[in-house]
């Protein structure tokens, strides 16, 4: 805005006769002093009413907004459809002839109810055969045998870890008189035997009950001399390595024999065998019980139980056919489900555990509450883009919300929200080089700088949790006053 003042224009004087009579310089010197000053007040007014003028021109006015109590919420906007809670596919492990069947499409089933059975007969046989074999592994008569092994594997322990320890002392000058003095007994009495019986002139056959003794005694006497030869020569010698090999390899072997005979006897007397159990016998019933076990599950894979409570939403069967694989579909409909997708923008908007606020086209003006129940670890393609994949379940069931499973369904993310909170505009805030926050507010007209403590903020306005009061007025910003 700018001012102007009129300057009167100069006009001719005419003096009055005194002053006519003046000295013509003096009325000259009089007449220029007027004109000047008449010039100066003129200039001096000028001047000031620009001087206003600019500074009016040049100040600003502050824009101002006051502090007011309401709810601020963030949330991401997407869309879905309802879905079940869980849905279970339901299906015989095995494959027969359908017998009977004890739902219908749409029945309120309860987990652990019989739905469907299969023809047995052939499974009922194969496991009364597997069982009757088991049972002659395990029978009385098995356990004396398997007790009887453990003895005679003892007995073959102890004499093989005697062989063990004679040879490992073979120096033993006692244990080697002992074997040479049964070494001449021996060979005495087989001498004494061989003599009888050329006495006696038996032929090429035995004739009598005389002769039958002779030759028993010279056969005893033969075998007696080749044991007592050979522990002799045994022990009345170095031992090779290859004897000593294989005197510790029978022992070995006796052992192990030993303990695989005490592992079937536990194995049968408990009914378990031990993991580390070895041998024939255990192979044996192991493979018995395994079948026994297996016959078991296929004879009670024929009947088809709910592994859920819920609904049957789809049925794929009839009585008298063959049926294999899935044959019904089961959904928990107690918890409504959302299975939601946002821009991929809003990734780290959503959250397990955030609220969600679900609308239906279908029922205007109803909304239901909730919260995400799980969230895709990667952004997934739909219709050609990148999506934020999620469910939530909501508060209500599916029956509750009266509404069919698949229907469209309109979903709000709350990632965050201050309800009866003080908020200003965006543009009160002035952020600092330590990330503190700090506002203008107005007190006796002017501006006072006040640090604040800040909540949730969007696009529009920031919660303010200390600082301002609900009603204090705050700068918003600077406009220029117009010319």
């Amino acid at each position: 805005m700018s001012s102007t003042v009129a300057v009167p224009k100069a006009r001719r004087i005419i003096a009055p006769p005194l002053i006519s009579k003046w000295p013509k310089w003096l009325r000259l010197t009089i007449l220029g002093v007027i004109i000047i000053g008449l010039g100066v007040g003129a200039y001096t007014l000028i001047k000031a009413r620009q001087a206003t003028a600019a500074a009016a021109a040049s100040a600003s006015t502050l824009q101002t907004a006051t502090a007011r109590q309401g709810n601020l919420v963030l949330q991401a906007s997407g869309a879905g459809y309802l879905v079940a809670a869980t849905e279970s596919s339901v299906g015989f492990d095995a494959s027969g002839k359908l017998v009977s069947l004890n739902v219908k499409l749409g029945d309120q089933v309860q987990k652990g109810q019989l739905l469907a059975e299969l023809d047995e007969t052939s499974l009922q046989d194969a496991l009364t055969k597997a069982q009757q074999s088991l049972a002659e592994l395990t029978s009385a008569e098995a356990i004396a045998n398997a007790k009887l092994a453990i003895t005679s594997a003892e007995a073959a322990v102890i004499n093989a870890q005697s062989a063990v320890n004679n040879l490992q002392y073979w120096k033993n000058d006692a244990l080697i008189q002992e074997y040479y003095a049964k070494y001449v007994i021996a060979k005495a009495n087989l001498d004494r035997a061989q003599e009888a019986y050329d006495k006696a002139n038996v032929g090429e056959y035995i004739n009598n009950a005389g002769e039958a003794n002779l030759y028993q005694n010279l056969y005893n006497a033969q075998q007696a001399f080749k044991t007592a030869q050979y522990y002799y020569s045994l022990y009345s010698q170095k031992p090779t390595q290859r004897q000593i090999d294989a005197a510790q390899a029978t022992l070995d072997l006796d052992q192990a024999n030993l303990a695989n005979a005490k592992a079937y006897l536990e194995a049968l007397t408990s009914g378990l065998i031990p993991a580390d159990a070895t041998g024939s016998d255990i192979s044996n019933l192991r493979q018995a019980q395994e079948a026994a076990k297996t016959a078991e599950e296929n004879l009670a894979a024929t009947k088809l139980y709910a592994p859920i409570s819920g609904t049957v939403m789809s049925l794929n069967a009839t009585v008298g056919n063959n049926v294999s694989g899935t044959i019904m579909t089961i959904d928990d409909l107690s918890q409504a489900t959302i299975q939601f997708y946002l821009d991929s923008s809003d990734w780290t908007n959503v959250k397990v555990g955030y609220d969600v606020s679900v609308t239906f086209d279908a029922l205007t003006g109803q909304t239901f509450t909730g919260k995400v129940t799980q969230v895709m670890p990667g952004l997934v393609s739909s219709q050609g883009s990148s999506m934020v994949e999620g469910m939530a379940q909501l508060d209500k069931s599916v029956d509750e919300i009266g509404l069919p499973v698949g229907i469209d369904a309109n979903i709000d993310v709350i990632s965050g929200q201050a309800l009866n909170a003080v908020l200003v505009p965006i543009e009160a805030l002035h952020q600092l080089s330590d990330g503190s926050y700090t506002v203008f507010v107005m007190e006796n007209g002017k501006p006072v700088l006040k640090t604040v403590e800040v909540g949730l903020q969007d696009d529009t306005y920031a919660e303010i949790k200390s600082g301002v009061n609900a009603g204090d007025v705050v700068t918003t910003g600077i406009v220029e006053t117009k010319k």
